[in-house]
């Protein structure tokens, strides 16, 4: 069975959506990245203690040790400066500045973890997936306007490129999916090495 190990409402729909019968398990982590790491190392090792915290919090609800926990981890990296979730609504409006006429990279990955049988351990497997995503020009006014929704708060970046910032994009190149959380074709070959296909 497969077990979503995050809090993300948008990563249980995008599973729902392609199919996938799944469950939830609540493990956070810390989420903080040293200033000095790089980018696809770092979001692939949040996803990696994602997965083994959910794979150690399933195990203590009396979940099987059979089944495959999934982690993933999202960031924004700007000329090689990562932007995570804002911290307040000032952050908000400055990361949205600053991604105002400019392309940046979507880097989102999945981490799953499995019992090794044979070491007896848990083994995890990571993967990342890179979009890159250009912003038209943005006004300050409707910065303030679409933070006000609340929608960026829970956002790396600051937006949702689903929701109220889709009018901001001009150009995706890569995985749609990447940017809203998951990288679903990815996953999909990923998931379906260990035998997980969905449901439709």
């Amino acid at each position: 069975m497969l077990i979503l190990a995050s809090a993300s409402p948008r990563r249980r729909e995008l599973l729902e959506e392609w199919g996938y019968d799944f469950r939830l398990v609540s493990a956070p982590v810390d989420e903080y990245l040293p200033p000095d790491v790089w980018p696809e190392t770092g979001v692939q090792d949040l996803a990696r203690r994602k997965a083994l915290s959910g794979f150690e919090a399933w195990l203590d609800l009396s979940g099987s040790a059979d089944d495959l926990v999934l982690g993933a981890d999202t960031i924004v990296v700007l000329d090689h400066i990562v932007l995570g979730k804002p911290a307040d609504e000032e952050e908000a409006e400055r990361m949205l500045l600053n991604l105002s006429g400019k392309t940046h990279r979507v880097m989102t990955a999945i981490a799953l973890a499995a019992m090794d049988k044979v070491r007896q351990q848990i083994s995890v497997e990571t993967a990342v997936e890179i979009t890159t995503v250009s912003f038209r020009e943005l006004k300050v006014q409707e910065i303030k306007d679409y933070i006000t929704t609340g929608e960026p708060m829970d956002k790396a970046a600051a937006y949702g490129i689903q929701g109220g910032a889709a009018g901001f994009v001009t150009a995706v190149s890569g995985s749609w999916s990447n940017v809203v959380g998951l990288p679903m074709e990815l996953l999909v070959r990923k998931l379906g090495d260990k035998g997980i296909s969905p449901k439709k």
